[in-house]
């Protein structure tokens, strides 16, 4: 993530008292399925006659961390959004391990009982791994 990025999101962070960000990165939340994307693909193909290409991706977040709460940020095409969701860093743990997929890296966060699949592409194995490592039960 680039600086001015990470500045828009840490300045939407209200911070409490011995409150320090400690990570600010992007990450996409969410799976779409092969089913789903091959049949997108192929009624906006038919519609267009092949003219307009579709790719679907799982919702887009930037991730806070502090050393106390978690904050997801909405990621509007690159653009940084409002807060969605602030979670005490208690309520949120590693349910599976970081893994390796063919095209992305994946890992299950458990936050406030309900679990998200947070991914990254192959490119971003940096910032999956600081992810990774930062939540509690991280490896």
């Amino acid at each position: 993530m680039n600086e001015k990025t990470t500045q828009k999101c840490n300045r939407l962070v209200t911070l409490a008292p011995g409150e320090q960000i400690t990570l600010t990165e992007a990450v996409q939340i969410g799976k779409v399925s092969a089913k789903k994307q091959i049949a997108t693909s192929a009624v906006v193909g038919v519609l267009t006659a092949g003219t307009v290409l579709v790719s679907l991706k799982p919702a887009a977040f930037y991730l806070v961390l502090t050393n106390q709460r978690l904050f997801l940020i909405g990621n509007k095409r690159g653009l940084v959004g409002n807060v969605a969701l602030v979670v005490p860093l208690d309520q949120v743990t590693v349910a599976e391990p970081l893994q390796g997929h063919a095209l992305t890296l994946s890992m299950h966060v458990d936050i406030a009982g309900t679990q998200y699949r947070f991914s990254w592409g192959r490119a971003q194995a940096g910032m999956a791994r600081k992810v990774a490592a930062a939540i509690p039960g991280g490896s």
